[in-house]
């Protein structure tokens, strides 16, 4: 980044945050696993899938892995061949081979994959990347925006007109959890990744679809914004309302605000 001396160590914008994850009412084991360092700027959140158990592995050999990968290039710095920018989908491709190799080392884990939604925040910035359908919402002047769109079957064909409303494709036939893409099912794992300014007040959430299958996108908003600044109460009512509403699948989230003045 312009201004950065070679090798220098990057300093993260430290993080007030509260992380929950819960099986639900209807699984059988939690497929879900988060990763949350608030002194390094970095989260990760990941929903597992492809049979007995072997979803908990991918899932958690993702968030470690990516986590991993960050906090090292956090403490060897930045240089010209490994911009900021890059980190996020370096981590995951790295996380992709090592998913896809353990799958094919073990016959009980063929298959396995997983959803990711990681970011770093750093430098006044939010870098963010997503495969699958685990999202990431900004809350910001009391309103909730997705800075994320599902890599699913069903978003695919409603972008391309052939569906208006998700309620309409589900009623079709179409399962908003068919995924079009995932970490480990692949060679090449296809990483969307974005970055955003932050802003003093900024909420985000990072979340699996347990629990924005369950709750809309407007009670997300109205719960976090009324418990603020208790992302600890925002993160518990949450999973309760997730809960309350089926719990038909794990549940995870991540609620985290960037502390300002940031660390320079």
């Amino acid at each position: 980044m312009p201004g950065v001396a070679q090798n220098s160590r990057m300093t993260p914008h430290r993080l007030s945050a509260a992380a929950r994850t819960e099986i639900g009412l209807v699984r059988e084991n939690n497929e879900d696993a988060v990763r949350l360092l608030p002194e390094e700027g970095v989260v990760v959140l990941a929903d597992g899938i492809g049979g007995h158990k072997a979803g908990e592995v991918a899932s958690e050999m993702a968030v470690q892995g990516i986590a991993g990968f960050l906090v090292d290039q956090l403490q060897q710095g930045v240089d010209g061949n490994s911009p900021v920018q890059a980190w996020l989908p370096q981590a995951v491709a790295v996380a992709n081979r090592a998913i896809l190799d353990m799958s094919k080392q073990f016959i009980t884990h063929a298959g396995m994959g997983t959803t990711v939604v990681a970011g770093l925040f750093i430098r006044n910035r939010l870098f963010y990347a997503h495969v699958g359908d685990s999202r990431l919402y900004l809350l910001r002047n009391g309103r909730l925006t997705p800075l994320t769109r599902d890599h699913t079957m069903l978003q695919s064909l409603m972008d391309s007109g052939l569906f208006k409303t998700a309620q309409e494709a589900r009623a079709a036939g179409i399962s908003s959890s068919q995924l079009t893409r995932g970490v480990g099912l692949g060679v090449q794992v296809d990483v969307e990744c974005s970055r955003i300014e932050l802003e003093p007040d900024d909420t985000y959430l990072f979340c699996s679809d347990g629990l924005t299958n369950m709750v809309t996108d407007g009670m997300l908003g109205a719960v976090i914004q009324e418990s603020l600044p208790n992302l600890s109460r925002a993160a518990d009512l949450l999973l309760e309302l997730a809960l309350e509403q089926g719990g038909t699948d794990n549940i995870s989230l991540a609620l985290v605000r960037p502390d300002f003045p940031p660390i320079l």
